[in-house]
């Protein structure tokens, strides 16, 4: 398997999870359920990847960006979840944006080849991130950490784990 299509199977392996997960919150109140008072809720955690996605996107494709940084007060790295509904696009909205933002950056990931992987990502980016690539698999590595978030928020309320 090629590192592209290792990339874009877990990609769209771990977006998977996350919006099997994000289905069973049914309630917006679940939404905004915390298991601890400083633990992130669903709200942040999708709100937060769509964010974060974008600016993979911006990293790896500036043109295919959209701004974002009105988000960048509720969902940005550093802030803290509020558990005021009205502060919160509605989970819809939420939703449509981490749909958006993954078809940019699959579409991204699309117009790659291998080689352009293995490009070095713009002046300023964290030196975590030499290269494209590495973007991209932190990209699925990111996700996850918050769907793994969202799960234990969907155990304290009570539902079934996704799997198992």
């Amino acid at each position: 398997m090629s590192r592209k299509a290792f990339i874009k199977e877990g990609l769209k392996l771990s977006r998977g999870f996350t919006n099997r997960m994000l289905d069973k919150f049914e309630k917006d109140s679940d939404w905004l359920y915390q298991v601890h008072p400083e633990a992130n809720h669903a709200m942040w955690c999708a709100g937060h990847i769509a964010l974060v996605d974008e600016f993979f996107v911006k990293l790896t494709c500036p043109e295919k960006a959209i701004d974002l940084s009105a988000d960048e007060k509720l969902f940005g790295m550093g802030t803290k979840p509020v558990s005021d509904a009205s502060a919160y696009p509605t989970p819809a909205e939420i939703r449509k944006r981490l749909s958006d933002s993954h078809e940019r950056l699959l579409g991204v990931l699309e117009g790659l080849s291998e080689d352009d992987l293995d490009n070095p990502t713009p002046e300023g980016s964290p030196d975590f991130l030499p290269t494209l690539e590495s973007v991209f698999r932190l990209a699925v590595f990111h996700e996850g950490v918050h769907a793994g978030q969202m799960s234990i928020a969907n155990r304290g309320l009570g539902h079934a784990p996704l799997i198992g």
